[in-house]
């Protein structure tokens, strides 16, 4: 029956902490994606609003770079909407307008395909797509690929203006919003088909260091009702609050957990007092009080909830380790954005875990040891 309930206790607390280090872990990891490609703080037209295309500002708005000192590097860009056509089909996509350092700096680390240097020089302009974009339209690096925008003539019709790109590299966040339909250029090429020349749409900013920054210090370096400045979260606010939901689930999970080390505990405590009846009627008829027998079978529940404690911390940081190692349990990029199951292995939360199963459960023992005051010696050695 013991390890019974050293297997209960250490299950539980394996799988408490396994939960903890893996959500933990997903949601660093999508954070840190999130910032790698967008910064931490990107600073934006005032009147921006969600979903719609971001406004222009103009070029003397632009705040320079010693005004802003908090930040390592700060990426100038511009959106605009457009059509992609390649020879067998067409779709929409929004082009984002860098320079190219600035480009390979965000994304470096999710191209998949790149042309070498010497391969990249080309009459015409290059152009960064997603890989669901190149499957979708059946593209690779190397090729030509035809850019279609709308620009308001002096009439005030828009009309298109078409342009052959030359694609340079391929590349892949598993994050959908960006897969889908962004696609990276020159900056140059789409601030010439803007209404205003030069114009940018928002400034990506990474910080210098981990400290954390004030938005209202960095916004009063910022033109007032022109400029704003949102950080990662406010920016990517449907992912960040989609993340957040995964913190219900933990707690879900964690209270499951902690019933059933706890009902685990008293059941097993119960049984073991029962079997031991006999030993508490001869304690008692030598002398011994029913406090000193309660200590001996609490001594016992102490023992069972550090043995499963121990044991339970083996399992959950023996996995955690392999799968960080290994990355031997994948997920599908498309749904969950990463590739594999990312843990994050928090010592403090290993303490506090293993600090409120050791106190829930002895507190749970005190409930069985209090039968022990219903027994007399006589009918407690007679038992059998």
């Amino acid at each position: 029956m013991t390890l019974l309930a050293v297997a209960a206790v250490s299950l539980s607390v394996a799988t408490m902490i396994v939960t903890i280090a893996t959500v933990k872990g997903f949601q660093n990891g999508i954070r840190e994606k999130i910032v790698k490609v967008h910064g931490n703080f990107i600073i934006d037209h005032a009147a921006n609003v969600e979903g719609a295309e971001p406004l222009l500002i103009a070029p003397e708005y632009l705040p320079s770079r010693s005004d802003l000192p908090q930040f390592k590097r700060m990426a100038i860009s511009i959106s605009k909407a457009c059509i992609v056509k390649a020879e067998d089909d067409i779709d929409g996509a929004i082009a984002k307008g860098m320079l190219r350092e600035d480009v390979e700096y965000s994304m470096g680390d999710f191209f998949r395909y790149q042309q070498e240097a010497k391969h990249r020089e080309s009459l015409q302009p290059w152009v960064y797509i997603s890989q669901t974009l190149a499957n979708r339209l059946k593209l690779d690096t190397g090729q030509l690929f035809t850019m279609v925008f709308f620009v308001r003539d002096s009439s005030g019709q828009q009309r298109p203006r078409a342009v052959r790109v030359n694609i340079v590299g391929i590349y892949e966040t598993g994050i959908e919003e960006i897969d889908k339909q962004l696609l990276y250029t020159d900056i140059s090429l789409v601030q010439k088909y803007s209404e205003i020349k030069g114009a940018f749409s928002q400034i990506e900013c990474w910080q210098a260091n981990n400290s954390p920054l004030k938005l209202s210090e960095i916004s009063k370096q910022l033109t007032a009702g022109v400029l704003r400045v949102s950080d990662s979260s406010q920016f990517n606010r449907l992912i960040y609050d989609w993340l957040a939901i995964l913190n219900t689930n933990v707690w879900i999970i964690l209270v499951l957990m902690s019933l059933v080390a706890i009902i685990a505990m008293s059941t097993i405590l119960l049984i073991l007092i029962v079997e031991k009846t006999s030993f508490i009627g001869i304690s008692q008829a030598m002398g011994a009080n029913i406090s000193q027998i309660q200590r001996i079978f609490l001594w016992q529940s102490g023992f069972i909830v550090f043995a499963g404690l121990l044991i339970g911390d083996a399992i959950a940081i023996s996995l955690c380790l392999l799968q960080e190692k290994t990355h031997w349990l994948s997920l599908n990029q498309e749904v969950y954005f990463v590739k594999y199951v990312m843990v994050d292995i928090n010592v403090m939360a290993i303490l506090i875990v293993n600090s409120s199963v050791l106190l829930a459960s002895l507190l749970a023992a005190i409930v069985p040891v209090q039968w022990i005051k219903r027994m007399t010696p006589t009918q407690a050695i007679r038992f059998q």
